[in-house]
């Protein structure tokens, strides 16, 4: 490689060098940081270091990720994989937990056999305590 290409692309010199799997690994730990945060009184930096340690990377190594993605030329493969990873597992929970949802509103939505045998309004209802007295 040529001097004058070295100089060309370093990015102290002013040119952004980013890499698609930095940009992505970012977007993974924003994601689990905004998952992790707590609301008041904490901090997005804890949140991320937990993030991290959920995820199986060090603190450290998602300080770099979180701080440096738009000059990184590239990142760890570990990093990026236990990264991705976490991600597709919350995802996959909260999906989970949106279908069961779903499921449940299905259930309370369709008419059951019972509903259709009850009797008509009003009818077999207890008089109010006040006037049973009478």
């Amino acid at each position: 490689m040529s001097d004058t290409r070295r100089v060309r692309n370093d990015p102290k010199q002013g040119e952004v060098v980013m890499s698609a799997a930095a940009v992505e690994a970012f977007e993974y730990l924003n994601a689990l940081t905004r998952n992790n945060y707590r609301g008041g009184g904490d901090t997005p930096t804890a949140a991320r270091d937990r993030a991290a340690k959920e995820a199986g990377i060090s603190p450290a190594q998602a300080e770099r990720v979180w701080k440096r993605w738009k000059t990184m030329a590239s990142v760890d493969g570990d990093v990026y994989r236990n990264l991705r990873n976490r991600y597709e597992a919350m995802c996959a929970r909260i999906e989970r937990a949106a279908e069961a949802m779903e499921q449940e509103w299905r259930e309370l939505e369709e008419p059951n056999e019972t509903d259709q045998s009850l009797a008509p309004m009003g009818a077999g209802m207890a008089r109010p305590a006040h006037r049973a007295a009478q």
